[in-house]
């Protein structure tokens, strides 16, 4: 099958989207003509997504602070994404903060926030954006939960708090999948591993003889799942590094 990667007229919202692999999502949604909603705790770093998007294009796109580790924040956040637009096409769940470390040398409070946001706050970011979804006539929920959510997986430094925060990303992007199946939403689990950040805008994004998988074979992936048609589904995607010859 044959996928349609522009994505005009199509309304996509990213959490996390001030750096890295969400920075890179929201500028490559934006260069394929989506109208792209920013989420994230640093406004400062947002509004330099929105700048490079603006330069790019020459739209704009909407700026939303949004902490997901703070419930209340997470509800103002989707109640401003709302009000902007009703409709929401496409929620990417990049979200989460990385976690290393050995379980004895992390504190009370770097554990429950790292729970806190990547489990809780994708749920509640997904509850709180669901009518806008339910609204769209090709809607997709992309959850970029990682390999360390995979069963039997190891992911390198990552801690045991962050496998088990990835492991319920995992459980609750399945069960949405069975629910929300029969309203024509597609769910989707992404489980990348470690993998090299790069910038769209810098010169390496176009470097094809890169030894290690990166993020724009991340972004790449997911374009391709919410570009499919719509009679095809992508519930679980596995990306592997693949030994440099």
């Amino acid at each position: 099958m044959t996928s349609d990667r522009s994505l005009s007229g199509r309304r996509v919202v990213i959490t996390g989207a001030g750096r890295g692999l969400g920075r890179a999502l929201a500028i490559s949604a934006a260069d394929r003509n989506a109208d792209v909603v920013l989420l994230g705790r640093d406004p400062a770093t947002l509004g330099s997504v929105a700048d490079a998007i603006r330069s790019r294009t020459g739209r704009d796109a909407l700026v939303v602070p949004c902490d997901l580790a703070q419930p209340s924040s997470i509800g103002d956040a989707c109640r401003a994404t709302l009000a902007a637009s009703p409709v929401v096409d496409v929620l990417i769940n990049n979200g989460a903060p990385w976690l290393p470390g050995g379980i004895m040398e992390l504190t009370e409070a770097e554990i429950a926030n790292a729970i806190a946001a990547a489990v809780t706050g994708t749920i509640l970011v997904t509850k709180g954006l669901l009518p806008g979804l339910l609204q769209s006539k090709a809607a997709d929920v992309v959850t970029i939960v990682s390999s360390a959510g995979w069963p039997g997986w190891e992911f390198g430094a990552a801690s045991a708090p962050f496998h088990a925060a990835k492991h319920g990303q995992s459980g609750f992007s399945d069960a949405l999948r069975h629910e929300l199946k029969a309203q024509g939403v597609r769910v989707t689990a992404l489980y990348p591993p470690d993998f090299d950040d790069i910038d769209p805008l810098g010169s390496d994004w176009d470097n094809a003889a890169r030894a290690k998988l990166s993020n724009r074979e991340v972004v790449e992936t997911v374009l391709f799942a919410i570009s499919a048609p719509r009679a095809c589904a992508y519930p679980i995607i596995i990306l592997d590094n693949m030994p440099a010859r």
